[in-house]
């Protein structure tokens, strides 16, 4: 049995890809989502985002494609993919019934059905505290977890450069923001102060940003001005944590997440060079 652990384990592990200096280990999903059952509010426009994509005109290059919903209570920002994905499967889970679970399958993106905090963390905010809820990858589901802070917000500069993006006149603006040094565009043609994973603050939504070491990326792909729900699952089981400790935790998984999940058998494995988009 332990052998058999062990070489499905390698199977997971064995490749590794790669953009710029970013990585994406093999790690397999969240095996525990459960379709979205509370509407909290409803979103008056939606962003989409690339994030990391190798060519904006072709969805199966981004690592995974952002959506930002901004309504009159609540902000989410989380994985359309996965979203998606969970719509698509959700006969599934009530023909099953709801304490079954299923694993994500066909979400898109360049390398589906394996986990990625980008891709299955969810972050909503509301009244200025922002909450982050992660969805840890299988066989760690009990390490699910979630925390709030004050709504963080980057120290911008802005520059007198301008340039034209997805048909918006945007402006550039750089900060240095928890250990990366970033360079973001925004447009004043949308008076939205938000935009991917938790950037925000400029007088107007962000339409590009990236690191200055071209790690994480994050590209409009469009807008839409369409009522539509904000959702949020069941986060009941989700322990409460520190910042600190969800970041640690997400990056021991990064580089060897087989031991996190046993310390003996994650012995057997390489650990992999990562670094988080947040450093600190």
């Amino acid at each position: 049995m332990k052998r058999q652990l062990l070489y499905l384990l390698a199977a997971f592990l064995i490749p590794s890809f790669c953009w710029g200096q970013w990585k994406q280990a093999e790690i397999p999903p969240s095996y525990r989502r459960k379709v979205p059952t509370t509407k909290i509010d409803d979103a008056q426009v939606t962003v989409y985002y690339a994030f990391n994509a190798k060519d904006i005109k072709d969805e199966s290059t981004y690592i995974d494609l952002g959506w930002l919903q901004v309504g009159k209570q609540y902000t989410k920002y989380a994985s359309y993919f996965v979203a998606h994905s969970d719509s698509t499967h959700q006969p599934k889970l009530i023909k099953n019934g709801a304490a079954s679970g299923y694993a994500p399958q066909d979400f898109g993106g360049r390398y589906p059905n394996y986990w990625s905090e980008y891709q299955f963390d969810e972050i909503y905010i509301k009244d200025g505290q922002l909450t982050e809820y992660a969805f840890m990858p299988a066989n760690l589901e009990k390490e699910c977890c979630q925390y709030t802070e004050t709504c963080p917000t980057q120290q911008w500069t802005l520059s007198d450069e301008t340039k034209t993006i997805q048909g918006y006149m945007c402006q550039r603006a750089t900060c240095h923001w928890r250990g990366r040094d970033y360079e973001a565009w925004f447009t004043q043609e949308v008076p939205i102060r938000r935009g991917p994973w938790k950037f925000g603050g400029l007088p107007g939504l962000i339409v590009n940003i990236s690191d200055s070491k071209m790690e994480y990326t994050f590209e409009l792909v469009k807008l839409e001005k369409t009522k539509r729900p904000i959702m949020t699952y069941d986060f009941s089981r989700f322990r409460k944590v520190s910042r600190e400790h969800m970041l640690k935790l997400q990056k021991k998984i990064n580089v060897n997440w087989v031991r996190v999940l046993s310390p003996e058998a994650g012995a057997q494995f390489k650990n992999r060079p990562y670094e988080q988009l947040e450093l600190e």
